[in-house]
């Protein structure tokens, strides 16, 4: 197995789209094994302390890398598991190219994959929640999860992923996610890294997106020694709105990259991306954002934004937004600021009786509540909020 693994091509710096992060380098230092299954019997874990779970809410939890519990306390969804997927998407690998083998490692090595459908013309009221719970072993091990959410014509959820393990937890998550959204069908889809600073985290969205469907994305990410997260879009009709937004934490040694890629192919659709990142210390962050539109897609409106706060001398931050357009009839814009906390600022917040601390506390919290002020479910907004302001301080 180990030998196998070896043979597939793991990012490096040599590939263009890995340019600023080096999978590879981190893989060898901790030579991850894939992890099997050792028990026929998964016995029932207990994660009530973390913030995101409550027991009465849909859910799913994966416990190194196996399914562990299903709750459809609802019954609005459909949930497969690996055995009763038939086939494949023929479409998959021809939508959503890739440069490396990371789709490839998580198929020859898959744990566990199962496949959430949401029926026509039904709106899930309450939010699916997706745990990836990953607890110490002897060895440094690799987890391949999958999990393909279909939501068809007229339909309407919410999907939360919450990645989290132990502390002293050390192995490479390695997810993804193939998602079609069906004509008039609305997703809210939240990406909640937070796993142990050993961690090595690659996951990656795929959205095939048809006619007047909305995706709405938001990405967290403060654990991990290394996290990348992908988000990949095929919008293959008109009158499509895709909005991502993200924010990345990164404190000593941390390496945080989200990397998105937009691909218009009909007239009359929109994207709109909005990536901060906080840095602290020796941390360094990248957003590579690209927006491809096709000679066909007429009147497309794509926007791309990327801020960082460097709070420390010694952070780095790569920024790359793209624009690769062929049709001559578009509103389509990129921009990328880096600084650090503004000095008049600090000073006039100072002169109204505030230390240094808390003025820089207010600051920073400006810079983080621009994006979390339009979350509509207001109790997962609370629980980012206090997620934030532990991570930052």
């Amino acid at each position: 197995m180990e030998k196998l693994i070896q043979k597939f091509k793991i990012p490096n710096k040599k590939i263009e789209t890995w340019k600023f992060t080096d999978l590879k380098k981190n893989f060898e230092k901790n030579n991850f094994k894939p992890l099997k299954k050792i028990n026929s019997k998964n016995s029932e874990i207990n994660i009530s302390n973390n913030i995101f779970f409550d027991s009465n809410s849909n859910f799913v939890i994966f416990h190194n890398g196996y399914l562990n519990k299903i709750n459809n306390a609802t019954n609005d969804f459909e949930l497969k598991k690996s055995k009763e997927i038939q086939g494949k998407n023929k479409d998959e690998k021809k939508i959503f190219k890739r440069s490396d083998n990371l789709l490839d490692i998580n198929e020859s090595f898959l744990n566990e994959k199962i496949e959430i459908k949401v029926k026509k013309n039904t709106k899930i009221k309450d939010p699916i929640f997706i745990f990836y719970y990953n607890t110490e072993n002897k060895q440094k091990y690799l987890i391949n999860n999958r999990v393909d959410i279909i939501l068809e014509e007229n339909s309407e959820a919410e999907i939360n992923e919450i990645f989290f393990s132990d502390k002293n937890s050390c192995y490479w998550n390695n997810v993804h996610n193939f998602i079609t959204l069906g004509k008039n069908a609305k997703l809210d889809h939240y990406k909640i890294q937070l796993e142990s600073y050993k961690a090595l985290h690659s996951s990656s969205a795929n959205i095939n997106c048809h006619n007047a469907s909305i995706y709405n994305n938001f990405i967290y990410s403060v654990g991990g020694d290394m996290s990348r997260i992908e988000v990949i879009s095929s919008i293959n009709s008109s009158d499509v709105d895709f909005n991502i937004k993200g924010l990345y934490l990164a404190k000593t040694n941390q390496h945080h990259d989200i990397t998105t890629l937009m691909q218009h192919k009909h007239p009359e659709s929109k994207s709109n991306q909005h990536i901060k990142g906080i840095l602290h210390k020796n941390s360094s962050g990248v957003f590579q954002g690209k927006v491809i539109v096709s000679k066909d897609a007429q009147k497309t409106d794509a926007f791309q934004f990327n801020q960082n706060l460097l709070l420390s001398e010694k952070a780095e931050v790569n920024a790359k937004p793209e624009l690769e357009i062929y049709a001559d009839d578009v509103k389509c814009s990129h921009g990328a600021t880096t600084g650090e906390l503004d000095e008049e600022m600090l000073f006039y917040l100072r002169s109204r009786g505030l230390n240094y601390k808390e003025a820089k506390k207010i600051l920073v919290e400006g810079f983080i509540n621009e994006l979390f002020e339009n979350i509509k479910n207001t109790e997962l907004k609370k629980k980012l909020f206090l997620t934030s302001k532990k991570e930052v301080y």
